[in-house]
This record gives structure tokens, sequence and C-alpha cells, in this order.
């Protein structure tokens, strides 16, 4: 809790976690195109609540089309100071069912949510159940083939530390340095969605992802599955940045951005 003598004159911060169900949407950030986006919804929103005098709104991670988040964490600054819970209370009054403020509370002004970050959760689900479950199809990919998921949690070894992953990113991230660091990594069978048996995740943790990183990884790891690419070409890749083997990019609706920690 930040106490009221750490706010500026007229200006109070917040730091509100978001949690969204991606598929309707184009993406958490903005766009200039007449696309619907999660922060259009958001921003709309708080304009309404502060009436339409001027906010700052800045969201930690930019999720892409049909992407869905349980933790997006977002500051905003709003002209005058409401109570933590009642903002979260007015905002989900208003906002689409499938977009949710699920905490909000007071935070200090140097707050930056995307350099203060320490580390980021992304899963990945997906199942080997070739007659999926309806209920369950926006959330979970259902993969066409036969997979090895012991040879998959095998290569999930290989990507702890600090590797290259020119080849495993969108073109356009190339611009900035391929180099990131994964500090935890594995394939795990889900035990809570009892309406879908046989649902795994890559559950893959880091300070920072290249754009399409985490969805070219779990391609990667079934091409691997399905004996489609060694795990030494998956090793080269990484080592090197050059393209050995196959690059599958796993469809966007199996990827959820669970939680952000802060320093």
């Amino acid at each position: 809790m930040v106490n009221d003598n750490m706010q500026e004159t007229s200006q109070f911060v917040y730091k509100l976690q978001l949690s969204y169900k991606g598929t309707q949407y184009s993406g958490w950030q903005f766009q200039t195109q007449n696309q619907e986006t999660v922060q259009e919804y958001v921003e709309n929103v708080l304009k309404k609540i502060a009436k339409h005098q001027k906010i700052k709104l800045s969201g930690a991670s930019r999720t892409d089309t049909g992407v869905h988040a349980s933790g997006q964490t977002l500051k905003v600054t709003l002209p005058k100071k409401i109570d933590p819970q009642n903002l979260m209370k007015g905002m989900n009054t208003t906002l689409p069912n499938d977009i949710r403020v699920v905490s909000c509370d007071f935070t200090h002004h140097d707050l930056n949510v995307v350099l203060d970050c320490k580390s980021k959760e992304y899963h990945y689900y997906f199942t080997v159940n070739k007659n999926q479950n309806a209920l369950v199809h926006e959330a979970v990919y259902s993969y066409p083939e036969n997979l090895d998921i012991e040879k998959m949690k095998k290569a999930c070894s290989f990507l702890l530390g600090k590797h290259n992953f020119f080849s495993f990113c969108n073109p356009s991230a190339r611009l900035n340095t391929p180099y990131r660091v994964i500090t935890d990594c594995s394939i795990e069978k889900t035990n809570f969605l009892t309406m879908e048996k046989d649902v795994y995740y890559l559950k893959i943790f880091g300070p920072g992802f290249l754009r399409y990183m985490v969805r070219y990884l779990m391609g990667a790891l079934w091409d691997i599955g399905a004996g489609k690419l060694s795990i030494e070409d998956f090793q080269l890749s990484l080592q090197t940045g050059e393209e050995h083997g196959v690059r599958t990019k796993a469809p966007a609706r199996g990827l959820h951005l669970i939680h952000i920690e802060y320093h």
C-alpha cells in the first residue's frame, strides 16, 4: 500500500492485475487500424470513470491477437483519488465479461511495469485428445498427431540459461538482441481441467521474451515430440541462432500470460 503523501499532487497511481480471454481481440496494445484491442476497452472505461480528464495507462506485456492473460499488469494514473476496491468494482461493472480486473492497489509514480519486471510466467495449453471438448476449444490447442511427451520434457532442459533465440521469434524482433534467459521450463500435465482429459502445458519463466518466442518454442517442442525435429538441431539453433530443422509457430489460442513478478 502506498501512502497518500507518496502521491503527486492531483495524480493518483494504481497497479492493476488484469485477466482477459483474447479470442475476440487484436491483442493488448492499441492499434491505429480499426481493430478492437483490450487496451482500447480498458482506456475507454477509465476515461469515463475520470469524466474524460487526462489519464495514463501502460501495460507490462504486449500479448498478440488471440492470446489470453490471467496476470497482465497495468500502471494507471488518474486525476482523482478513488478507493482501489471501488475502482476495480467500477471497471468490472463496465468492462466486457471477457476482461476483468482481478486486483487493484495504489503504487509509486516511478513504477515502470515493463523495465521493473523481474520475471514473466507463460503457459501454453495443448491436448493430445483428438476429440476435444468444445468448452476448452478457445483456450487449449488440440495437437493433431501423437507426441512423445518424455522427449519434449527432455528438450525443455536445454532451454534453461541464456541462449540465442534468433530463429525462434518474429523477424521484426530480431532488430534487438536475440539473447534471452530462461529460468525455468517444463512440460506439465494439468489436474484442474476436469472437463478435458490429457491436457498438458508448457510452463516457462524468464525476465523477458521476444515476440512469438513462446509460440515458436512450443512449435519446436511439438516437432521434437512428433519426430520431425531432432534435439541436436534444437540445441544447435539455440547455440548459433541459425535455423536448423523445421520451424513451427504454435497457434495463439493456447498461450496464456500467467503472472508477472516485480523487484
